[in-house]
């Protein structure tokens, strides 16, 4: 139980604060357990940010996986992702703000190191969706990589823009939007 107010009291503070100016001192006094009870569970800030990053696109890589395995249409696949991200990143808003603004600020080179990778891999993981369009046919040709970090990028700065103006803008008007520039780019003319 400790453990998890750790988790929640540090994607707080890393989400105002940033990583940088986040110490362990306030996580301990935000999640109200002691100094040692911290670092019982985590030997460093290093440590707790990267778990936060890593069980975050893990879970959004879950969670979208397990979406996409009810139908293989690729414009359901694509619809599906924007969709998918644009719900949990609106949920889960101050760890989206920290996977994707905090990647470089003062982080140690072996965990930003193991960080990218994983985000590599899920760019990835939406590459794969994009060539699997491409190959049936129903997406146009392109660089999927470039492709997947870009439709990723959209969708977190978007949602992070309706986080940041406190909702101007509805969900749905979201999803229109971006659909709007992302399927006629991808999808093929018929």
């Amino acid at each position: 139980m400790s453990k998890n107010k750790i988790i929640d009291a540090a994607i707080k503070l890393f989400s105002e604060q940033g990583y940088y100016r986040t110490n362990m001192d306030d996580i301990a006094k935000e999640a109200n357990v002691a100094k040692g009870t911290l670092y019982y569970h985590f030997s460093g800030k290093g440590e707790l940010f990267e778990r936060i990053v890593t069980d975050g696109i893990q879970m959004l890589m879950d969670k979208i996986e397990e979406v996409l395995r009810q139908n293989e249409d690729p414009d359901w696949q694509i619809r599906t992702i924007v969709s998918k991200h644009i719900e949990l990143f609106l949920h889960y808003g101050e760890l989206v703000h920290i996977i994707s603004n905090e990647i470089t600020n003062g982080i140690e080179p072996d965990i930003l190191e193991r960080i990218v990778a994983l985000k590599n891999k899920y760019i990835a993981f939406v590459a794969d969706v994009l060539r699997y369009g491409q190959a049936d046919g129903s997406l146009n040709e392109m660089h999927c990589e470039l492709a997947a970090a870009g439709l990723i990028g959209m969708i977190q700065s978007a949602s992070l823009y309706v986080i940041h103006h406190h909702g101007k803008g509805s969900v749905d008007e979201l999803h229109e939007t971006i659909n709007a520039f992302v399927l006629p780019a991808l999808l093929k003319k018929t």
